[in-house]
């Protein structure tokens, strides 16, 4: 896909990684590289510009060649604080941008036309977010700027779901199904890991 200037990027680097023993699960590696360089790899050619989300101290981060926003409303408080971070953001920096495309940090096989095809189906000041395997990824998502007014309403209100907002906002599902692998194919955990890693080892990705 040829990067659009009306499409701002953020890669969302939220969650404790628990179930890693707390090391950030992005920075973790599969293959020959940590999980985040397959995802900026895979995302930064979608979009105008890309930033990372994130609230890890900043020497955990800068080897990656991305500015580093922290959230700004309710910091660490899950995604939709990043996705407000994220609109807010390109608003700021990007006026004539009229979208933000979301993805997480955690998902190494990312399509390379996410953006592409949200922006395809995607209505007019909306939002679009992917499916796979019966699926919902709220964060694999496109949202336009013109939302923010009432996504911040919504946060200061109490909402923290990620699909919640998806919901109320009527945004459209995208279905992604197909390869072999499924490309929004989430690492939670040390399984999950040694399963992604398989899969670059093998080709099937």
């Amino acid at each position: 896909m040829k990067a659009s200037a009306d499409v701002i990027g953020f890669i969302l680097a939220g969650g404790g990684s628990r179930r890693m023993g707390g090391t950030p699960k992005g920075l973790l590696p599969i293959g020959d590289e940590p999980m985040l360089a397959h995802v900026i790899r895979r995302f930064e050619n979608q979009v105008g510009a890309l930033y990372l989300n994130s609230n890890l101290p900043p020497d955990l981060i800068t080897d990656f060649g991305m500015e580093i926003v922290d959230d700004l409303v309710g910091s660490g408080d899950g995604p939709l604080a990043g996705l407000v971070t994220a609109i807010r953001t390109a608003t700021m920096r990007h006026p004539d941008a009229a979208w933000v495309a979301t993805a997480p940090w955690d998902c190494p096989f990312l399509p390379l036309d996410l953006a592409e095809r949200l922006m395809e189906q995607a209505e007019p000041g909306g939002g679009a977010f992917a499916i796979s395997g019966g699926q919902h990824h709220p964060i694999a998502a496109l949202w336009s700027v013109e939302l923010l007014p009432k996504l911040e309403t919504e946060f200061a209100n109490g909402m923290r779901s990620a699909t919640a907002w998806s919901e109320k906002i009527s945004a459209k599902g995208v279905i992604f199904d197909g390869g072999r692998v499924d490309p929004f194919f989430n690492v939670n955990s040390r399984e999950d890991l040694a399963e992604a890693e398989r899969r670059i080892r093998s080709g099937e990705a």
